[in-house]
């Protein structure tokens, strides 16, 4: 099992407003916990939730570059494009069709669409331009360090502060977009490593990674979530070429996620929340990471991490009676599987109890994180 180490820099997007780029890479480093913050903050040190416009009927689109210039993907009979776009919209599909146990059914409480826009001869990411690209030939060799399978990098616009309502932002190449969030996504390219061995096949031969199941974990990240700290989850920050370490069905936990970011108009309704606080000594815990475990079948199924003073809250959790876990994280990856900074979309506010080191203008900041 390997995992991607982080490395960072800063960007901003054309229109002058702040671009928060996030760089989630998978072997398996995937994910957005279903909590989905991130950096882009209006009132440090609140975390603001990042998803694409909420605008009714407007798919989120991707294009598709699907030249693979060292011939690392196989298990296609036909065409190789039209193979890899297969397995990608398969991916898509899981999420856009996701359900939530709720009593003896299962329920479709998302709204969000996906639709395919055409090809792209993109060969490495973009964050400017507003398009999300799904490519195989990103030959800069700074974006694969070692054991990364492949990662999504994201650009968002953070509503400038002191306004309301929509907002404006510019592409490059002067393409206008409207952002009517606090946070909006606004590009997110991501890139499968040309020197990693990848498979269309449903049963990948030895020393491969499925297709579609590295795929499934991207377009989460593309949609908006962070990873999640449950191991059979889509969104887990690792994984390997083993079957265990490949998954292509959302767990609980991922169709909660993707609930949360896009919800139905039933969806506060049909689940509810579990929160409270986990102290040691009467003083609240930082990041903590707390997992609801349905008391009558032992599953894990949602999870999230402790503000700075401790406090939680468990959002789209189905009917049922649970028990609260309450785990540290590790302090480093040589002393544990999760420690912080698995979980990007928290960093701004774990930076510190001000958020003042990571950003220090919450309306400018760029970054990249693995």
């Amino acid at each position: 099992m390997r995992r991607k180490q982080g490395a960072g820099g800063r960007r901003r997007i054309a229109a002058g407003f702040a671009a928060l780029v996030v760089l989630f890479s998978a072997v398996l480093l995937f994910g957005y916990n279903t909590f989905q913050d991130n950096l882009g903050t209006l009132q440090a040190p609140v975390p603001v939730v990042t998803r694409w416009a909420n605008v009714p009927g407007t798919p989120v689109s991707w294009l598709l570059n699907a030249a693979t210039p060292s011939n690392n993907v196989t298990g296609c009979s036909g065409s190789l494009a039209t193979c890899i776009q297969q397995s990608v919209t398969a991916g898509f599909t899981t999420w856009t069709s996701a359900q939530i146990p709720i009593g003896n059914t299962q329920q479709t409480l998302t709204d969000v669409a996906v639709q395919y826009a055409g090809s792209s001869t993109l060969t490495s990411p973009n964050y400017q331009d507003c398009q999300n690209v799904v490519g195989f030939s990103d030959t800069n060799t700074g974006d694969f360090s070692t054991g990364t399978i492949a990662f999504t990098e994201i650009a968002t616009v953070t509503r400038p502060a002191g306004t309301t309502g929509s907002f404006q932002y510019t592409c490059s190449g002067a393409a206008s977009k409207t952002c009517n969030l606090d946070d909006c996504m606004a590009d997110a390219d991501i890139e499968f490593n040309p020197n990693e061995n990848f498979t269309t096949s449903l049963t990948p031969p030895s020393g491969t990674f499925s297709l579609q199941s590295v795929a499934t974990h991207e377009e989460g990240h593309l949609l908006g979530l962070d990873h999640s700290g449950i191991g059979h989850t889509v969104m887990f920050p690792f994984g390997d070429t083993t079957s265990a370490g490949q998954q292509t069905q959302l767990s609980t936990d991922d169709a909660i996620g993707i609930s949360f970011l896009y919800p139905s108009t039933n969806f506060s309704t049909a689940t509810g929340v579990i929160s409270g606080k986990v102290s040691l000594n009467s003083t609240g815990i930082f990041a903590a990471h707390v997992i609801a475990v349905n008391a009558v079948t032992g599953d894990a199924v949602i999870d999230g991490l402790t503000a700075p003073d401790g406090t939680y809250a468990l959002t789209g959790v189905p009917p049922g009676s649970y028990s609260v876990l309450a785990l540290p994280l590790s302090p480093n990856s040589d002393s544990g599987v999760l420690n912080l900074d698995n979980f990007s979309g928290w960093e701004c506010g774990y930076a510190d109890s001000a958020c003042t080191t990571v950003p220090t203008n919450a309306t400018s900041y760029t970054g990249r994180y693995h």
